[in-house]
């Protein structure tokens, strides 16, 4: 390898980064977060606030005004405070009334009214497509998927100010499930049952999609994007994943490894969670196809305020490719400890758990990430990334970009797609139909080949674009072009 290729490689686990029960981010009070629905601040989390588990829901208005979300930073904020400190408002309408119901059940919200600024003006006479979204945008894995509900509300006033769907306004209602799946299946019957969505669009729920899911497939509820790091993903005829889907991710941090000619794959992984064994399993079987080799696996407490001695244990076993199963804190604390011993591995990670927070750290950079869509920092290139970014420069200029708000738009974008000929009256059949209709389908290039089927799982999604963190920011070094086996 020459000088630049001669970097030690490393692979950081997605999940674990934002689905890690204990990983970095705050918990907000539920008093806290309908503050923020309600156009308030939100302050930061008491000791007593960070142990409970909240939940509630906004709405995007019919007119294509957005509120305030909770969770979303505020100007110079970060990831990593998971929403606690302010919220970034989302310019052009009226904020959202939000309300809860006691005793921990699903929290509602009333549509808003009011004036819209003129770019977000009803995109017509007909009935809306009211759609739902359920997501963990507080708490521990609200450190990193706290964007979604502000990503999620641009999208909508994005899509009204230009026509809306068929001519149909949208309304989107979101809700915060706190990572609880009791909660999650009560926030996704409720928005079934009484506010009569016609489907989901973007549910983000990495620790708990088994509390809702055998509900949504009862009531054939179609869920069009989200984390889709779970194998419900691929197996379930409601789910519907938008890019690479999870376990391919991983084959695409093996694959670019061995681009690089690293072969020795090390893994270390937390103790506290499955889904760090699970991943430790699968690089462990996916290794050989792709020439690679494990020659070192460590276990470890995400609670370790050291990684000195795994450090050494990787390198002195001839490791180049190190696989990090724990969460974003954690990875960190990892990479200073072997800078301070000179190994320098380049990692890799699912781009879902990426945020600017990572580009601040110089023992992580270099850092390659397989994204599932097109990669959160691009400015041009594609009419559909044009759009994506002048959408948040003109209703959330605040937000901070991350494979989960490019995964957001890339949902909503195709969804706009499968739909474009909806009836008078939009109906949950015709998002279906929409769906099945589509093979080989890219969004204009905003998302790899997808292909779903009638009634059945969708087929793994093999292909991924590729980010990096270079010089302290993140870049796209093959731009908008997709990456295939």
């Amino acid at each position: 390898m020459d000088a630049t290729r001669a970097r030690r490689l490393g692979i950081a686990g997605t999940l674990c980064a934002v689905a890690v029960t204990g990983c970095g981010g705050s918990r907000l009070s539920h008093d806290a977060i309908l503050s923020a629905a309600n156009g308030g601040p939100v302050a930061a989390a008491s000791a007593q606030q960070q142990q409970q588990q909240t939940g509630v829901t906004a709405t995007v208005p019919q007119d294509g005004g957005v509120a305030p979300v909770p969770g979303a930073s505020a100007v110079g904020g970060s990831a990593s405070s998971g929403g606690a400190g302010g919220v970034t408002p989302v310019r052009g309408g009226a904020a959202a009334a939000a309300g809860s119901v006691s005793g921990g059940g699903a929290s509602h919200a009333d549509v808003a009214t009011g004036s819209a600024g003129s770019a977000a003006r009803p995109a017509g006479p007909l009935a809306p497509i009211l759609l739902g979204n359920v997501g963990t945008y507080s708490g521990p894995v609200g450190g990193t998927l706290y964007v979604v509900p502000t990503m999620i509300q641009v999208w909508v006033a994005w899509t009204n100010a230009h026509g809306g769907i068929g001519g149909h306004p949208v309304q989107v209602i979101t809700a915060d499930d706190g990572g609880d799946p009791a909660r999650s299946r009560s926030e996704v019957q409720d928005l079934v049952e009484n506010r009569h969505v016609i489907g989901f669009l973007a549910n983000f729920m990495p620790l708990n999609l088994q509390g809702p899911l055998p509900y949504l497939e009862q009531k054939h509820m179609p869920v069009v994007g989200g984390d889709e790091v779970n194998s419900q993903w691929t197996s379930s005829p409601v789910l519907f994943p938008v890019g690479t889907t999870f376990n391919e991710t991983m084959d695409g941090t093996l694959r670019e490894s061995h681009a690089e000619n690293a072969t020795k794959v090390g893994i270390i992984a937390c103790v506290e969670a499955a889904t760090c064994d699970v991943q430790a399993q699968h690089i462990k079987d996916a290794s050989p196809r792709f020439g690679e080799e494990v020659v070192y696996t460590a276990r470890t407490s995400l609670a370790q305020p050291d990684f000195t001695a795994q450090c050494l244990g990787a390198q002195q076993a001839g490791a180049q490719v190190i696989w990090i199963g724990m969460e974003a804190n954690s990875a960190e604390r990892l990479a200073n400890s072997c800078a301070r011993q000179n190994y320098h591995p380049l990692w890799i990670t699912g781009a879902i758990a990426t945020t600017n927070r990572e580009a601040d750290l110089p023992a992580l950079d270099g850092l390659l990430a397989p994204a599932s869509t097109f990669p959160a920092m691009l400015t041009g290139g594609l009419p559909g990334i044009t759009a994506y970014q002048e959408a948040i420069h003109q209703y959330a200029p605040n937000l901070e970009l991350s494979g989960a708000t490019s995964m957001v738009w890339t949902a909503g974008e195709l969804l706009k797609k499968a739909m474009a000929n909806v009836g008078p009256q939009p109906t949950t059949d015709a998002i279906f139909k929409g769906l099945w209709s589509m093979k080989n389908e890219t969004v204009g290039g905003l998302t790899p080949p997808v292909t779903y089927v009638a009634n059945q799982g969708t087929p793994p999604i093999s292909c991924y674009f590729v980010v990096q963190i270079k010089g302290g920011k993140w870049s796209a070094p093959k731009g908008s072009v997709y990456q295939c086996p």
